[in-house]
C-alpha cells in the first residue's frame, strides 16, 4: 500500500469511528454495511474508542493516560490545537494520517507506538468479535493497520510507557474490587462489553437488570454467581485465543493479564461450586 493510500484509509477509519453518518463514498472505500444503530451500539455502549477506557481501573475516561498523551502531543501540536480528548482513536488516526502525508516517519512511529500500540491490537480484536452485523470489518481493518505498522516499525526496546506504568491487577477479595477487576481491561486483560453481558443473560437464562454495564453485571452475579462466573470463564478462554501467537511484547503483556484472570476466575468458580454443593 502506498503512503498516500495508507493515509486515505487512516482518515476513512477516523471518520467512521467518529461520525454516525459518514459519507457513502467512505463506506464504499472501507466495504462497510452501515447502520446508525450499529454505530451507537458499538462505539457509544460497547467499545468506546478512547485509550483511557482500556488503560484505567474503573474504567474511566481521562486520568493518567490522557495526562501522558497531552505531554506527548506537545511535540506535535500547540496547546490550543490539542483536542479535549487526545486519547480519541479518531483523533490519533487523523494525526497519523497527517504524519504519513508529510512522510514524517519517525514522528509517526512514535505516535503509533506510545499512543496506539498499547491498546489498538486488543481493541481491534474486540471490535471484530463484538461489532453488530456489517461493522465487524472495522475491527479487521484496524487489526491489519496494527499488524502492518508493527511489522514495518523499528523493533522496540521496551514496552510503551502506558503499559510500563499500568496499574497492577487489584486484589479481588471484596465484591467491589472483583467487579473493578473484571470490568477493567487494563486490570484483567478481559473485554466484557454490554452486548456480551446480554448474550450471557440469554444463553444462561439469567435475569439481568437493565442499567449501566456495572449495575447489570452485578445483577448477574446476584442472580447466579456460579452461572455468571462460568460464562465469564468461557469469555476469558475465548479471548486467550487472541494471544495464541504473541508476536510482540504488547501482546505478551495482554496475554499475561488474561492468563492471570483465568486463574482468578477459575478459583472463584470452584469456591462458589463448593459452597453451593449439598452437604
Amino acid at each position: 500500500m502506498t503512503p498516500r493510500r495508507s493515509g486515505e484509509i487512516l482518515e476513512a477509519l477516523a471518520e467512521v469511528i467518529e461520525n454516525p453518518d459518514p459519507h457513502p463514498a467512505i463506506l464504499e472505500i472501507l466495504g462497510l454495511e452501515w447502520t446508525r444503530d450499529g454505530f451507537t451500539e458499538l462505539f457509544d455502549f460497547d467499545l468506546p474508542p478512547f485509550a483511557s477506557y482500556y488503560l484505567t481501573i474503573g474504567p474511566v475516561l481521562g486520568g493518567a493516560p490522557v495526562d501522558f498523551l497531552r505531554g506527548l502531543l506537545t511535540a506535535y501540536l500547540r496547546p490550543e490545537q490539542q483536542p479535549a480528548q487526545p486519547d480519541s482513536l479518531a483523533f490519533l488516526l487523523r494525526l497519523l494520517a497527517l504524519l504519513v502525508h508529510e512522510e514524517s516517519w519517525e514522528r509517526a512511529n512514535a505516535i503509533f507506538y506510545e499512543a496506539m500500540a498499547p491498546w489498538l491490537g486488543t481493541y481491534a480484536r474486540a471490535v471484530a468479535t463484538f461489532a453488530p452485523p456489517g461493522l465487524g470489518r472495522i475491527g479487521s481493518l484496524l487489526s491489519e493497520l496494527h499488524q502492518n505498522w508493527q511489522d514495518e516499525s523499528p523493533p522496540a526496546r521496551a514496552l510503551p510507557y502506558l503499559l510500563r506504568h499500568a496499574p497492577p491487577p487489584p486484589a479481588t477479595d471484596e465484591r467491589k474490587d472483583l467487579v473493578d477487576f473484571l470490568l477493567s481491561p487494563v486490570a484483567s486483560g478481559l473485554l466484557l462489553p454490554r452486548s456480551q453481558l446480554i448474550r450471557i443473560t440469554h444463553q444462561r437464562e439469567l435475569g439481568m437488570r437493565p442499567g449501566g454495564r456495572r449495575f447489570s453485571f452485578e445483577s448477574l452475579l446476584d442472580a447466579s454467581p456460579e452461572a455468571t462466573l462460568a460464562a465469564v470463564l468461557e469469555t476469558v478462554e475465548a479471548q486467550l485465543l487472541w494471544y495464541s501467537v504473541r508476536s510482540s511484547s504488547v501482546d505478551q503483556w495482554w496475554g499475561d493479564r488474561l492468563t492471570h484472570t483465568h486463574a482468578v476466575v477459575n478459583a472463584l468458580l470452584k469456591q462458589v461450586v463448593q459452597a453451593e454443593a449439598p452437604r
